[in-house]
């Protein structure tokens, strides 16, 4: 039986093929986003890495204490308070999606943390050189 020798040039084409194919299979998974958060998955109670908790209500109402004042991370004063709450959903050449809490004159976003299967782990107020990070407990 005589065996069939494949050129090296072949062997070439077929690995760098096969490298492109799955580079554009990398790309094509960046392109597809996960699935906006929806109002279910931040509806609850959550406390943060910072001391801070804060509940959002199903009626588009929170309620938070011990809120960073989002003046800078050297300003230490906290806030107690509520407003209204709002998903912002990104998009091309924009913000990440995040919460976005309206207190007072004030608009503050929670930038979401998701597991690797896209569910919602976790949401970060950032603020210079600090994040405080929340976490739904029930």
């Amino acid at each position: 039986m005589r065996m069939r020798q494949v050129s090296t040039r072949w062997t070439a084409v077929t690995v760098t093929g096969a490298a492109l194919l799955a580079s554009l299979a990398g790309c094509a998974d960046q392109e597809n986003p996960p699935a906006p958060v929806s109002s279910a998955a931040v509806i609850g109670h959550w406390t943060s890495t910072c001391g801070a908790t804060l509940d959002i209500a199903r009626d588009g109402g929170f309620t938070f204490a011990g809120f960073p004042s989002g003046e800078g991370a050297h300003d230490e004063r906290r806030l107690d308070g509520s407003g209204k709450w709002y998903l912002y959903r990104g998009g091309k050449d924009a913000p990440p999606p995040s919460l976005d809490l309206k207190y007072d004159k004030t608009l503050f976003s929670l930038y979401f943390t998701r597991s690797s299967d896209g569910a919602l782990t976790a949401m970060r107020f950032e603020e210079e050189d600090r994040t405080c990070s929340f976490t739904r407990k029930g």
